[in-house]
């Protein structure tokens, strides 16, 4: 969003979440996830709880924007190298690839974030908007794939989306189970036929 459009109370609340996110990703990485409290987020950011709690309702919700963030502040690179893919196959290995980068820079935290957002998928609530991080990449490749009738066009665009999120964790889970027979790119290989082709034989 232009930030000279934002209200000053708007830009007031954006520099809030940059804080407790800031605050929150150092307490981490200093004391560990379990080592950090939503008590210790508070007092490091200056903050009551309680206004913290208006913010996000717990950790990994700090956690998720986070990771948001690091990929929104990537996506005018990755969403235009997106359309120079040659197709839709082509683009979910990029996006896999680039994901478990993230996975192997910052283990611990993706972990979190990956058990969090499965629950967000699983869950009939409205989540994650479309157009932020990780969802801005999904939700181009999915719309490339439709306009290029590589995906189904009678199916939703979220319910595709979906799939696309849980293949990613279905990759991420193998690399935490045993991180030392890990191969990228076999796996990633594996759950992109999956993703393009289902299950068939």
């Amino acid at each position: 969003m232009d930030q000279l459009k934002l209200s000053r109370m708007d830009r007031k609340k954006i520099e809030l979440r940059n804080r407790i996110i800031d605050t929150t990703v150092s307490l981490i990485k200093t004391r560990g996830y379990d080592g950090t409290t939503m008590e210790q987020i508070a007092a490091e950011t200056d903050i009551a709880k309680k206004t913290l709690y208006n913010y996000y309702p717990e950790k990994e919700a700090i956690i998720s924007d986070y990771i948001q963030r690091t990929f929104a502040a990537k996506n005018p690179i990755r969403l235009p190298h997106l359309q120079t893919l040659p197709d839709t196959r082509a683009r979910v290995v990029y996006i896999l690839n680039n994901l478990m980068d993230g996975v192997r820079a910052q283990k611990e935290i993706f972990e979190k974030y990956l058990v969090y957002i499965m629950k967000q998928v699983i869950s009939f609530e409205p989540h994650e908007r479309r157009d932020s991080g990780i969802a801005a990449l999904i939700g181009a490749v999915v719309e490339l794939g439709i306009q290029e009738g590589d995906i189904r066009r009678d199916l939703p665009p979220t319910a595709v989306g979906d799939f696309f999120m849980y293949i990613f964790i279905e990759v991420a889970k193998q690399f935490y189970t045993d991180p030392d027979n890990f191969n990228q790119s076999e796996v990633i290989e594996q759950c992109t036929d999956l993703f393009i082709n289902g299950i068939k034989p």
